[in-house]
């Protein structure tokens, strides 16, 4: 794939990321400080290079992470000048909350609706201790770096996770070759892939991403399971077309648009150049997540391509938001006041919008959003398409429901075509234990078994 050239907003937007560093900040917990996409330093002086004895103030190691939680819940919910009031006099002296927030906003541009933290790691460093709290987003994790002295918090730095991408084993790369295009947006061109068998191709499909900013391989972490599904649909004798989402192409937010302008105006302009860059005679629509609940409602207006539904809810959007934040916060065992506080806010938004007072929004989404799903049912719509609709869900997925969302698709749909993977999370990587979102950004690849269902279902 050939990355987007050096004036795309979003390449402007990963340049600009900003931290505020100590002497005894470093690349802890899987964070990295090198490379590309490594934050760029704004160093704040701190009044020793090294705590003293008698500087240091006793506290608990409970009191330091419910503090640097605090931090970052409050800074994922926009409360700058609350994030900025836990920081020590001295940092405080040579910073401000403004800055604070343009660092936070800067650097989490890309990354979609904070969702919760997901972990906090512990490293003494140089004197100082360092908790790494990992911020959950949409599209990827945070590392936010608290350096404390005693109480006090006496440096802060924002560190992505390392990222390296593997392809996945079953992709030959022999099989296709691929060719970059550009499709038109309101807003801006969106970059975009083609991926053709060396033998040419019958049937094409396009990939419809999920919620937040993505790219067109689905990038999180070192993880592109849009790419392993092009790769992989590809060497089995299908076209693939995939395109950088408008949210991450175009300067424009996510809370700007409503749901035909996010997801599926853009998918039925790939169909239609899927058909006139290829000679297929079938075309499908694959979605996954947002994009797996938004497929219907493509199909229904392209009015010939068949549906594909990955990881989609069948339940209002607003329903599982509180659910997902209930399973991070308790998955350190510990939720914590401010977690309790996000829980009971989120589902606040949630009854507000079942009610239809959509306000200015939420969960990001604006209120244009929740009106054009207002009366939208996936699931109905699927059952309606003149076209075949398939289901295929993750047993591991804390995300979209195996036991809430998916049983509705199985009894519309009916079992030739839907399928369960039990042990497949979001992402339909394979995975063990309780489903944690850091698994996401540890690599692997999209399920051979998903990959061979999508081409025995296509033909």
């Amino acid at each position: 794939m050939t990355p987007p050239s050096d004036d795309a907003p979003s390449n402007r937007r990963r340049r600009v990321l900003q931290t505020v560093a100590t002497a005894a900040a470093a690349a802890l917990a899987g964070c990295s400080r090198g490379g590309d996409d490594a934050a760029t330093t704004a160093p704040i002086e701190t009044a020793t290079d090294q705590p003293t004895t008698t500087a240091r103030t006793t506290v608990s190691e409970v009191a330091q992470r419910e503090r640097a939680v605090e931090l970052v819940q409050s800074l994922g919910a926009g409360e700058y000048e609350a994030a900025f009031a836990l920081l020590s006099e001295t940092v405080q002296s040579q910073y401000s909350a403004s800055r604070l927030q343009s660092d936070w906003e800067q650097t989490t541009a890309e990354l979609g609706r904070f969702e919760g933290i997901s972990g906090v790691t512990r490293e003494p460093a140089g004197g100082y201790e360092v908790l790494v709290v990992q911020a959950q987003f949409e599209a990827g994790v945070l590392c936010v770096q608290v350096v404390f002295e005693g109480a006090a918090i006496e440096g802060l730095q924002f560190v992505p996770l390392e990222q390296a991408y593997s392809p996945p084993a079953y992709a030959d790369e022999s099989a296709f070759e691929e060719r970059e295009l550009s499709l038109s947006s309101p807003v801006c061109d969106l970059g975009a892939t083609l991926t053709v068998p060396t033998d040419g191709a019958d049937t094409g499909v396009v990939l419809v991403h999920g919620s937040g900013p993505n790219d067109r391989d689905g990038t999180i972490g070192p993880n592109k399971p849009l790419k392993d599904l092009a790769w992989g649909l590809a060497t089995e004798g299908v076209a693939v077309l995939r395109y950088d989402k408008r949210t991450y192409a175009c300067d424009v937010g996510t809370s700007e648009l409503g749901f035909d302008a996010l997801v599926v105006d853009d998918a039925l302009t790939a169909l239609s150049r899927l058909r006139a860059e290829t000679d297929v005679s079938s075309a499908a629509v694959v979605g996954h997540s947002l994009g797996g609940y938004a497929v219907p409602r493509v199909a229904e207006r392209d009015g010939d391509a068949a549906a594909f539904l990955l990881a989609a809810p069948s339940r209002p959007l607003y329903e599982p938001v509180p659910d997902q934040l209930r399973y991070l916060a308790e998955l350190d065992g510990e939720v914590t006041e401010a977690e309790r506080e996000r829980i009971e806010d989120a589902a606040a938004a949630a009854e507000r919008l079942a009610a239809g007072n959509y306000g200015d929004g939420g969960f990001a989404w604006s209120a244009e959003f929740w009106r054009d799903v207002a009366d939208y049912d996936p699931v109905a719509t699927a059952t309606g398409l003149d076209a075949e609709a398939y289901a295929l869900q993750g047993g591991r997925d804390y995300q979209v429901s195996p036991t809430e969302d998916f049983p509705a698709w199985e009894d519309a749909l009916g079992e030739e075509h839907t399928r369960l993977y039990d042990d497949l999370n979001h992402l339909f990587v394979p995975g063990e234990g309780d489903p944690n979102p850091n698994e996401y950004f540890r690599p692997g690849s999209v399920a051979e078994a998903v990959v061979a269902d999508l081409a025995g279902w296509l033909g």
